[in-house]
């Protein structure tokens, strides 16, 4: 609906007037105007930041801006809220009840992640260096030590007597130092001391030599049960080589030598060692395993990078919650992965993450509807324009919907899930809250098609964003919220709702069919999602329907709108307007009735609001029961009150119903399109009879007549519904002025009338098109052909009088 000025108009103490007329009148003025006037006051304009304001705002519309951004912040915080969630958990306790998850979310299992990170670091064998070329080190040392004793031993006789020949075995032991230093190893006194009575034979040393290479052909470790975990059964061998990175290989447990075991290491059966006495294999064993080394060292720095590389290697454990699932059931034991999941529950709800995710939501809303607005603003046919009064409606509509759903699915989840959680799926109550109900309200109250739409989407995306983003709750919301607003479009009666809410929702069960089909096809679940969720659908629609016949009536009081439904009530012929209309102005009322006719065919054929287009009529000219007398419809034949008047106090009068009607349209609360019919349904229109007559009786020397002194104030008609009244009510009133209204003569008053408005620039603004008018005027000339069809005229005695002269209409066409 346009805008309408209401201009020119000074307050008068009307019948029932008075400082009511004047509260009235003020509920219709633009109220920041009275803003700007009170700013203005201040100054700040004319200062720098003044002006450094005022051009950031005209640039950026920074007020605009904030305002839609705390209203997409209010509505942020209101999908991030939930219940309380808080609920004492601790390892080992039993749930009281179900626990249930208030959103869907993922979370490390610490523990699970530790155990698998363990497991990997566990199963990774230790690495050991594989070096066999020691012993060939080992060799060459025993060969230099023996040469080197032996050189030594050279000048040594032993003598026979024990006793001596002891004493010269104790007297070598100052060679013991130098022996151990050349073989690498320190040597027991007791082997050092039979190594000397052997005289460092090189059967001794060949013997330890062939049994030290024997001993090198195996794996050989030391202290091997204090470094291997329990559990593994193998080591990783990696042979260590002059270029680095040798091969590598596994050797089990089992395979190894362990030089801290006896037992792992049997004297060498040969020819030689036979020659032994038993003190002399056991003497020469305890020296060659001192002499022995490890070919397989551990290598702990590598081991643990390896280690350290498997524990990153395992992916953390995340549990996958859904919304609404049970996490504890009642009676069962609080496990540590409970309590993780309940204290991440509350780490999310906490108020500095909601705070945050509210902020960032509200800029999201922020930009989708920049951009929604921005299309409307310049892609629309029609370049619709949304008053601030719509734009408020919109977000309280909103903002009560979200609520609504939020604590319908609170009820629902609490009260059906806990006692048919196991029968009935989570998705059927989600597809069950009643979301359509927002645009079958907004469709109500307002008519732009291109608004709904662009309210359905957004509506559809901040829904979708309480469901956790989900896509086909999305595309659910938005289809039938589209199906909504067009089942109330042009509802004729209540019932019409209803019935709109039964198509809504069978829109919403066909949508629930497809998308859960496409999502579990395949799957065990299919039918028993789609036995309850299909059915939720339908009752969605349903939901809503009855959620806005109880809600219209509040936002058409506290707004002020005017619904349909609110229009149905208005062109009930009993409304106090209206009755009082037929006893003070009979002649207004029928030529009301009759306007309202012609409207609504023409509205039907162009495709405008015939409801809103036949009410607009009803009320047009209820301005004129204060002054009744003074319109010719009114008038009793040969007294004509103008007669006495001077043509500027007539026009007054008649200008005077315009202000009149929008008192009288304020006090009943008919609603702004109703009052914008009034006001505009005259548009800026020359009252051409005064006019002229005026300017028969005008003295050049003392004033000029000015032809816009003797216009309408206006404003032009802005939507069509208020065009067409125009073109009906000027119409209607010249064809009652005809003698013999013959369809040539009605035919050609409708063309000229049109023409006429249309050459004066009086329908520039209503978006009527040249098609509109061809329409418009062949509906009003079937019409008034079917009013004023030609009748037999009955003789005067018989009760006829078609044939009688009606009053004389010098300026009956005057409206």
């Amino acid at each position: 609906m346009g805008k309408s000025k209401f201009r020119g108009l000074k307050p008068s103490a009307s019948k029932g007037g008075g400082r009511e007329d004047l509260r009235y009148r003020s509920n219709y003025i633009d109220h920041s105007l009275r803003f700007l006037d009170w700013v203005n006051e201040l100054g700040f304009e004319k200062t720098f930041a003044g002006r450094f304001m005022q051009m950031l705002d005209e640039t950026f519309h920074l007020r605009r801006l904030s305002l839609l951004f705390l209203f997409s912040l209010a509505l942020s915080i209101l999908l991030f809220y939930d219940f309380d969630f808080s609920i004492s958990a601790r390892v080992g306790e039993r749930a009281t009840r179900d626990i249930k998850a208030p959103m869907s979310l993922e979370v490390v299992d610490d523990i699970a992640t530790e155990e698998k990170r363990r497991a990997a670091e566990l199963s990774m064998p230790s690495v050991y260096d594989f070096d066999n070329s020691m012993f060939d080190d080992l060799y060459a040392r025993i060969y230099a030590s023996f040469r080197k004793m032996r050189e030594e031993m050279r000048h040594v006789n032993f003598s026979g007597d024990d006793w001596v020949r002891e004493g010269q075995i104790n007297n070598f032991f100052r060679f013991k130092t130098d022996f151990e230093k050349t073989i690498g190893r320190s040597v027991d006194d007791q082997i050092f001391s039979w190594l000397v009575g052997k005289r460092f034979s090189a059967r001794v040393e060949n013997l330890a030599t062939q049994t030290l290479e024997r001993w090198s052909e195996d794996k050989i470790v030391e202290g091997l049960d204090k470094i291997m975990a329990d559990g593994q059964d193998e080591i990783l061998a990696r042979v260590v080589s002059r270029g680095g990175g040798g091969r590598e290989f596994l050797v089990k447990t089992k395979n190894l030598r362990d030089l801290s075991s006896e037992r792992e290491f049997p004297l060498l059966k040969s020819p030689l060692a036979k020659t032994f006495s038993s003190t002399d294999q056991r003497l020469f064993e305890e020296f060659v395993k001192s002499l022995l080394l490890p070919n397989l060292t551990l290598n702990k720095q590598e081991t643990e990078v390896r280690r350290q590389r498997a524990r990153e290697q395992v992916l953390p454990v995340v549990i996958s919650i859904k919304k609404n699932q049970v996490i504890v059931n009642e009676g069962s034991l609080l496990e540590p992965v409970h309590v993780t999941l309940l204290n991440e529950i509350e780490n999310q709800r906490s108020g500095h993450n909601r705070n945050f995710m509210a902020l960032v939501a509200s800029v999201l809303f922020v930009v989708v509807l920049l951009v929604l607005f921005s299309f409307l603003r310049r892609f629309t046919l029609n370049r619709v324009r949304i008053d601030r009064k719509d734009l408020v409606i919109m977000g309280v509509v909103t903002l009560g919907v979200v609520s609504l759903t939020k604590f319908f699915l609170f009820l629902t989840n609490t009260a059906f899930s806990t006692a048919f959680g196991s029968m009935i799926p989570e998705t059927a109550f989600l597809y069950a809250a009643p979301v359509a109900s927002a645009t079958m309200l907004v469709g109500l109250v307002i008519p732009a098609g291109e608004v709904v739409w662009i309210f359905s989407l957004f509506l559809s995306v901040v829904l979708s964003m309480m469901m956790d983003a989900k896509f086909s709750f999305m595309l659910v919301t938005i289809t039938g919220s589209i199906a909504a607003a067009r089942g109330v479009y042009g509802c004729k009666r209540r019932n019409d709702i209803y019935l709109a809410g039964v198509r809504t929702g069978l829109v919403n069960a066909l949508m629930v069919l497809l998308v859960i089909t496409v999502q579990h096809f395949g799957d065990d679940a299919l039918m028993r999602q789609l036995l309850w969720a299909v059915p939720a659908g339908f009752l969605s629609g349903v939901f809503s329907s009855l959620v806005a016949m109880m809600l219209i009536p509040f936002l058409e009081t506290v707004f002020n709108c005017t619904t349909d439904v609110k229009l149905l009530e208005l062109s009930n012929l009993n409304h106090p307007l209206l009755k009082e209309m037929i006893v003070k102005a009979p002649g207004t009322y029928h030529h009301s009735l009759v306007v309202g006719s012609m409207v609504e065919a023409a509205a039907e054929e162009i495709g405008a609001n015939p409801l809103l287009a036949k009410v607009m009529s009803y009320y047009h000219d209820i301005g004129k029961i204060a002054h009744a007398g003074y319109f010719i419809e009114n008038q009793k034949s040969g007294h004509n009150p103008h007669d006495q008047l001077t043509p500027n106090m007539s026009k007054t009068i008649l200008i005077s119903h315009v202000k009149d009607g929008v008192e009288l349209g304020l006090r009943y609360k008919l609603g702004k399109p109703i009052i914008d019919g009034i006001v505009q349904h005259h548009g800026t229109t020359l009252i051409a009879f005064f006019y002229n007559r005026a300017l028969e009786l005008q003295d050049e020397d003392i004033d000029e007549v000015r032809e816009d002194d003797f216009r309408y104030p206006g404003p032009k008609p802005q939507f069509r519904e208020a065009a067409l009244i125009m073109l009906a009510d000027s119409i209607e009133a010249a064809s009652r002025s005809l003698d013999e209204p013959t369809p040539i003569r009605l035919q050609n008053i409708v063309k000229n009338i049109i023409q006429r408005k249309f050459m004066d620039g009086q329908l520039d603004e209503c978006n009527l098109t040249l098609k509109d008018l061809s329409i418009i005027e062949d509906s009003f000339i079937r019409i008034l052909l079917g009013i004023y069809h030609q009748r037999i005229d009955y003789p005067r005695k018989a009760g006829g009088g078609a044939s009688e002269t009606p009053p004389a209409a010098g300026w009956a066409s005057v409206r």
